[in-house]
């Protein structure tokens, strides 16, 4: 669905001005960025652009939450990352690739503004400011995926799914006041067991016990993590 309602300049230009890689930009430029991009949303398990698409488009997260991954040589799912509001993707690729490096798939409703990649490569041109933001961006996504690697190699089932959970806490999860952190997205027990690389049965199994040892609260699909120090997980 498409959405292009000039009365709501206002809020689209405040939600861009939020993003760290939007603020250098004057009056005139964020009046240019908004006339050229294009508000839409989509539900639930929709495909934005698969691995291997033309790499067209610039994606901010106005609400939501969208998942990326890509297929290995066999044909299985691999490195998830979670995108959620006040996000926005793909870095990968800037001013090189031709193609979409990843998949990325809604999670839930999402609303985006979507954004011309050529637009937006022109944009980071002309701002230095905007250019070294989204270097930080990119530096930080690969310092999260190179963490999610190193910890998810290891046999015990167990300790992936702690680490599957704690991941998610990371991308998607906020710090309640009594340092807990929140996952206030649905996250079924199959998608899980997806990103730790687990059973389905394994994964239940360990959700269980990791609830026992009140690590985490797990209820109606929304995870909290409870065992919580100096901002990492015990």
């Amino acid at each position: 669905m498409i959405l292009k309602d000039k009365s709501d300049y206002q809020m689209y230009r405040d939600k861009i001005r939020s993003h760290p890689e939007f603020k250098s930009l004057d009056d005139e430029g964020i009046h240019k960025l908004i006339d050229a991009m294009t508000i839409k949303k989509y539900h639930r398990g929709q495909i934005l652009f698969d691995q291997g698409d033309p790499r067209d488009n610039y994606y901010f997260i106005i609400s939501g939450v969208v998942k990326t991954f890509h297929w290995d040589e066999n044909g299985e799912e691999q490195l998830y990352l979670y995108i959620r509001p006040n996000k926005a993707f793909p870095y990968i690729g800037l001013f090189e690739d031709d193609d979409y490096a990843y998949t990325v798939e809604t999670m839930t409703e999402v609303k985006l503004a979507v954004i011309p990649m050529e637009f937006y490569e022109g944009l980071l041109q002309e701002n230095p400011e905007m250019m070294v933001s989204a270097i930080k961006e990119m530096s930080r996504m690969i310092d999260m995926t190179e963490t999610q690697l190193q910890r998810m190699v290891t046999t015990s089932a167990k300790c992936r799914v702690w680490n599957a959970i704690w991941f998610l806490g990371q991308q998607i999860g906020d710090r309640q006041e009594d340092g807990s952190i929140l996952i206030s997205y649905p996250i079924t027990l199959i998608e899980l067991s997806k990103i730790s690389g687990t059973t389905r049965e394994t994964t239940s199994q360990m959700v269980q016990q990791l609830i026992n040892e009140s690590k985490i609260w797990y209820q109606r699909k929304y995870f909290r993590i409870l065992e919580v120090r100096d901002g990492k997980a015990l």
